[in-house]
């Protein structure tokens, strides 16, 4: 087992953490992306996130133990979408998915990965399966998910993965668009396709490093 593919299993997950272990925020790469996909009674639809925040909280300790043993690994993942960085390419659309997501009184959509279990694969490629807690328009869900991990030839890590959701499971009513016409189905499709590079996780041990001095 390599050194990346042991950070790698660190980065996409959570198990549980003993003792009151200093940690490490390592933020994942520019080019991450995440995007939603829906279906209507017209056509479908697709709505992009144009920036949201996806923060790895590493255990410093086990990182600096990556080239002896597998780390007891991460105390958390946390993604937070502002509701209103959706972009549905049409503005119509846009307010009503924010009307529907009450955008006004949670202006955040939020994830926070809690646990994993890695199924066995490749070296440079492997499963996990997850399990954690999604927040959206005020209410929180439990969601278990698979995300698969890749390592690629500069040592790079991209994560990615689809999770179906029901806007309802949420108090969500589907949005409507031109003066309901338009009505979108219930079930949505939730993408992401996360990279973390090695030199971020070097860095935030570093600053770790430092603020600790």
């Amino acid at each position: 087992m390599t050194r990346t593919y042991i950070v790698a299993a660190a980065l996409l997950g959570a198990l549980a953490a003993t003792g009151a272990a200093q940690t490490a925020r390592v933020p994942v790469s520019a080019d991450s992306r995440l995007w939603i996909e829906g279906t209507s009674n017209l056509h479908a639809w697709s709505c992009k996130a144009e920036k949201f925040d996806a923060i790895i909280e590493l255990d410093a300790a086990a990182v600096a133990e990556l080239t002896t043993a597998t780390p007891k690994v991460l105390k958390r993942v946390e993604v937070k979408v502002p509701v209103k960085a959706l972009k549905c390419g049409h503005g119509g659309m846009d307010d009503n998915l924010y009307k529907a997501l009450k955008a006004d009184d949670t202006p955040e959509i939020s994830y926070i990965l809690a646990t994993f279990d890695a199924a066995p694969g490749e070296t440079d490629a492997f499963t996990l399966k997850t399990n954690g807690t999604l927040a959206i328009a005020g209410k929180e869900n439990k969601l278990t998910m698979e995300i698969v991990a890749t390592r690629l030839p500069d040592g790079t890590v991209k994560a990615t993965g689809m999770v179906p959701i029901k806007m309802t499971d949420f108090g969500i009513k589907p949005p409507t668009a031109m003066f309901g016409t338009l009505r979108t189905g219930d079930e949505v499709k939730v993408n992401f396709a996360l990279t973390v590079g090695p030199k971020a996780i070097a860095a935030a041990l570093n600053d770790k490093v430092v603020n600790d001095k």
